[in-house]
């Protein structure tokens, strides 16, 4: 059977796309142009002159990237208040809190709000330690945030949120996305990161392992018009798993469901999220990353390749490699256990 004209589309975008992905250069071009975009919105917003918006952060942005080699490596003038004395940035995330300890953050992966985290699991945690759940934007209650943005956006929320909660210090878990967000975290605001887990997710451009062509074709996947939504949704996610977990835990898929449905991730923030994990590069930063830090990835991961893992822990000093046979990508799920035992090292 031919594929329909819609998926004959995305299978050639899909093909077009792959030799793009692991290349800086396009990293480096995606993330001005996402800089620039975001500039020229705030100029709109506030009745300012665009023409000298663009033509001051391109400046901005070039000077940095010949002082430092990659861009995203510091917040730029304009870009987020400066702080003064007793004078907090209020972040413009939304962000759940519950429990009772140390603060944890945790930061989810692409598409998934702060609402989308294993019930079982968040109540353990929470018996433990004061945890933050972001809602990244574009997701959640954040849905209506500014946009575009990049991964040091979302970082530079992160430290709001933990600033705005009071929080000098915190243990930081992400997952895929969640996990990038995390290490720009501990390469821009290190001093506010005590420990380090990184959980099925990769370094930057161009140090990874591209997505496949069949994990490009499920995360680009788009809901029937004769099927539920939240019937697809969970269809997919639970292909992202090890080998029959899904089938054996269908309750963990009812639940994923319902905390999806709670709050849909519309398609704007699907796509700026997307844009964001295509503009981050920069792998040598990581260097810079001096919290104890454990890479947690599955070897069946089948969104972000378990090599990606593989290469994080050679690029961040010291880094402790957890890596669980016949687990997928929803390794909160499948193996929480694991990643509760990686907080307490």
């Amino acid at each position: 059977m031919s594929p329909r004209p819609a998926e004959a589309i995305q299978d050639r975008l899909i093909a077009a796309l792959g030799p793009y992905i692991a290349s800086e250069t396009v990293a480096v071009g995606v993330d001005l142009g996402i800089r620039t975009e975001a500039a020229v919105r705030r100029a709109l917003a506030s009745g300012g002159d665009i023409i000298s918006a663009v033509i001051s952060r391109t400046t901005t942005v070039m000077a940095c990237r010949q002082r430092r080699g990659v861009m995203n490596a510091r917040p730029f003038e304009g870009e987020k208040a400066s702080r003064t004395a007793g004078h907090r940035i209020r972040p413009v995330v939304h962000w759940h809190r519950s429990g009772n300890g140390p603060p944890l953050l945790l930061l989810n992966g692409w598409t998934a709000s702060g609402l989308a985290w294993p019930e079982t699991w968040l109540r353990r945690l929470e018996e433990s330690y004061d945890v933050i759940r972001i809602d990244n934007r574009g997701t959640g209650w954040s849905r209506s945030a500014p946009s575009p943005f990049t991964i040091a956006d979302l970082a530079d929320d992160a430290r709001d949120v933990l600033d705005a909660s009071d929080i000098d210090l915190a243990a930081v878990l992400g997952i895929s996305m969640g996990g990038m967000i995390a290490q720009e975290l501990a390469i821009r605001h290190n001093p506010i990161v005590d420990k380090l887990v990184l959980v099925a997710t990769r370094p930057p451009t161009p140090a990874h392992t591209p997505m496949s062509r069949d994990a490009l074709r499920l995360t680009m996947g788009r809901p029937p018009r004769d099927r539920p939504l939240r019937e697809f949704l969970i269809t997919t996610w639970a292909q992202t798993t090890g080998n029959g977990f899904a089938a054996a835990h269908p309750e963990i898929f009812d639940e994923l469901g319902d905390q999806i449905m709670r709050r849909i991730t519309p398609r704007s923030g699907r796509i700026n999220q997307m844009r964001a994990i295509m503009s981050w590069h920069g792998p040598q930063r990581l260097r810079r990353i001096s919290a104890p830090t454990t890479i947690v990835h599955g070897d069946q991961d089948p969104l972000i390749a378990v090599d990606n893992g593989r290469r994080l822990a050679q690029l961040i000093p010291a880094a402790r490699y957890v890596e669980l046979a016949a687990v997928g990508h929803l390794v909160a799920h499948e193996a929480g256990d694991t990643l509760i035992g990686a907080l307490s090292r």
